[in-house]
This record gives structure tokens, sequence and C-alpha cells, in this order.
């Protein structure tokens, strides 16, 4: 072997190491985009818990443990299997920017046959390029829930977290071009479509709106916002 294919190894070697070590971070913190889903165990209750970003875990150190639904499988137990169907970025409305039933995870989590489907989602749907009106957002709501009526799952849904300004000058924006004066109007949407389907109502956004030290971006829950959540979630399971 030449000295210069002994630099070419070398420098592959040590680029495969950085990348591993950039995906290892990406992987820990919730920032992959990678799912972890797995299959029940005759007998277990499946749980599928669908939503956006908060869903997934975004910004969760040890992200695998720690994100609101596996939080939610050690807290149920083994008569439980949970699975993650959460997606960062994703909205409820059809026209919006990126719709969730356009992806895999949605078609995924119908496939799972949930009996039970743990939703909160419509953060995103806040963005100004997003946001229009209450009855497109309500209607688009209704229609995603039905799906998941059809294979005969229970609905626990869950408004949606609570949204801080974290800087003292602030637009109408925070983070991520949320909104969050449309964030309480959409709140205020998924409780008035619970009441009007019977579906159990998780306020997750009145649970949340007294502590902004479990959002340290003004949006995601930390580990203990999360591990808050899930286990507020699992007292309307049990």
């Amino acid at each position: 072997m030449n000295k210069t294919h002994k630099i070419l190894l070398i420098s592959a070697a040590s680029l495969a190491v950085i990348v591993g070590g950039v995906f290892g971070f990406l992987y820990m913190n919730g920032l992959s985009g990678l799912s972890s889903v797995s299959k029940p165990k005759e007998g277990q209750i499946r749980v599928a818990c669908v939503g956006d970003s908060i869903t997934y875990g975004h910004g969760i150190s040890n992200w695998k443990k720690n994100n609101y639904p596996a939080v939610l499988q050690r807290t149920l137990g083994d008569e439980y299997h949970v699975n993650n169907y959460g997606v960062s970025g994703y909205t409820v409305q059809e026209e919006g920017d990126r719709p969730y039933t356009t992806l895999e995870q949605y078609s995924l989590s119908l496939e799972y046959n949930p009996d039970i489907v743990v939703f909160m989602m419509g953060t995103n749907d806040s963005k100004p390029l997003n946001w229009e009106t209450p009855g497109r957002f309500r209607g688009d709501l209704e229609d995603l829930l039905y799906s998941y009526e059809d294979i005969g799952a229970e609905i626990i849904l869950c408004t949606p977290a609570t949204s801080f300004f974290v800087e003292e000058e602030h637009g109408k924006e925070t983070n991520f071009n949320i909104q969050p004066d449309k964030v309480e109007i959409i709140a205020e949407l998924v409780r008035g479509v619970a009441n009007s389907h019977n579906y159990t109502l998780v306020d997750i956004n009145d649970f949340t709106e007294n502590h902004p030290e479990w959002f340290e971006d003004g949006v995601h829950p930390n580990n203990e916002g999360a591990k808050a959540i899930a286990e507020e979630i699992a007292k309307y399971i049990k």
C-alpha cells in the first residue's frame, strides 16, 4: 500500500468517525427524524401516539428513552404497547405546508391497528404560512380523527402545548414561526371537537401554561416537560 492510499484510508476513516459522531448526536437529541416503532406482543393494548415534533421528542436528550411516548410506555407498563408516530413539522390541515396525511408514518399508524390513539397536533398549523380560518382547521382535524375511528380506535385528544416567547422583545411569533395566540385558538377548537364527538380530552395546553421552564426554546418540552406530559396522559388511559 503506497502513501497516497494510506492517506485516503485514514481520511475516510476519520470522516466516518465524524459522520457517525454527528449522527449519534442528532439521534440522541431527537433531531435525526428517525422513528423507533416496534411490534406488540399478543394481548397487549396498542397505543399509537400521533403528532408533531412535541410527540416525536425534538430536542429531548437520550431521545429513545425520554421522548414522551417512551415515558408513557414505562408509565403504563407491559399491559400496553406504545408506538411513537410523531413527525416534526407536520400539520393537521391538508392545505398546510406539510400535511400529516401525506406521511408514511400516518399510514403506518393506521396499519398498527391501534386500540387507542393519543392525538396531539396543531402547533405547526399556527404558523403564518399555514393559518387561515378556524373552520378549515376544525374540518381537517375531524377528518383525520375519523380515519382512526373507522378502524375502531378509541381517541384520546390532546390540546397542543402552550407556546412561550423566550425573549423580552418579540412580535407575533416565537421560535420556529409559531404564533402563541393562534395556538390558543387551536387549543379551543380541539376542546370543541372533543366535546362534540365525546372524545376523551387531555388539556395539555392548560396543563403546561404555567410551566415555561419545561419549554427552553418556547415550543418543545425538555425532558422534565415530556415526562410530565406522559404522566398526565397516562392518567386518562388507565
